[in-house]
């Protein structure tokens, strides 16, 4: 059974391990110097012990950031989707990543929408959702064929909205855009609030250094942990009633969770 725990007890945990994990000072300095003590102490038992241990985690820590441990960080959370076999939707949804890839995902969903695979595209993030609409107006897209938000911070959040504007226009099946490392967790967290996902991946940039690659990937492991632990997966018996809180606190504040942007 899963525990439902408040996500401020978890937000600081990942940032942490995240900001830790970056930083190859703050992992491999105290592992080399309990390497070196215990090296002091190698004809006792637990010194060998503790002596593996921390070679084994400097070693695999050395490899997990390395072309081949990003490469299979991402491709582990890539497994586990559902490939796509070209059906048609409801609309396609852009998720908000920050600055990562923006115009690749703007290019993907222009081409989903000129290839008629969905009437409409709905973007959704408060800080990007915007960016991408411009995007989507330089690819040539008229505003009729755009709708979206610009409330959700998060992607708990950008199902919540999601859901609100969309469900309300019967839309069900959805082809789902943001970049692979995010998308098992997006897809996962979509299908709770209803939707028929489809996911369209965007590539990991290749400007991106291998620990870049590895953060990121460590990140939706972590979030895959942190969402499971507080049941964003499981189906959701009544997303409205969440979802209006958050609208009116998200208009309160300037927002605006209509077609216009």
């Amino acid at each position: 059974m899963l525990i439902a725990l408040p996500i401020h007890v978890w937000t600081p945990v990942k940032l942490g391990i995240l900001q830790w994990f970056s930083s190859p000072l703050r992992v491999l300095l105290p592992l080399l110097g309990i390497i070196g003590i215990t090296g002091l102490f190698r004809s006792r038992s637990w010194a060998r012990l503790v002596l593996k241990s921390a070679s084994g985690l400097a070693i695999a820590y050395l490899i997990l950031i390395s072309p081949v441990g990003a490469f299979m960080a991402v491709n582990g959370l890539e497994h586990f989707l559902p490939t796509d076999d070209g059906q048609r939707a409801d609309a396609i949804v852009i998720l908000g990543r920050g600055d990562l890839a923006e115009k690749e995902r703007s290019q993907i969903a222009t081409r989903l929408l000129r290839s008629g695979r969905a009437p409409f595209i709905f973007t959704t993030g408060k800080d990007e959702a915007p960016k991408m609409l411009e995007l989507l107006a330089s690819n040539g897209i008229p505003s009729e064929f755009i709708l979206g938000e610009n409330c959700a911070r998060t992607t708990e959040e950008n199902a919540i909205f999601t859901s609100v504007i969309l469900k309300s226009q019967s839309v069900h099946q959805i082809i789902l855009v943001t970049d692979t490392p995010h998308m098992l967790r997006s897809l996962l967290t979509f299908r709770s609030f209803g939707f028929d996902v489809t996911p369209k991946s965007v590539p990991v940039p290749s400007t991106l250094t291998s620990m870049q690659v590895s953060i990121l990937a460590i990140r939706e492991y972590l979030g895959l942990l942190s969402y499971s632990i507080l049941g964003r997966f499981q189906p959701r018996t009544a997303p409205e009633l969440q979802s209006s809180n958050l609208a009116s606190e998200c208009l309160l504040n300037g927002g605006k969770i209509l077609a216009e942007l």
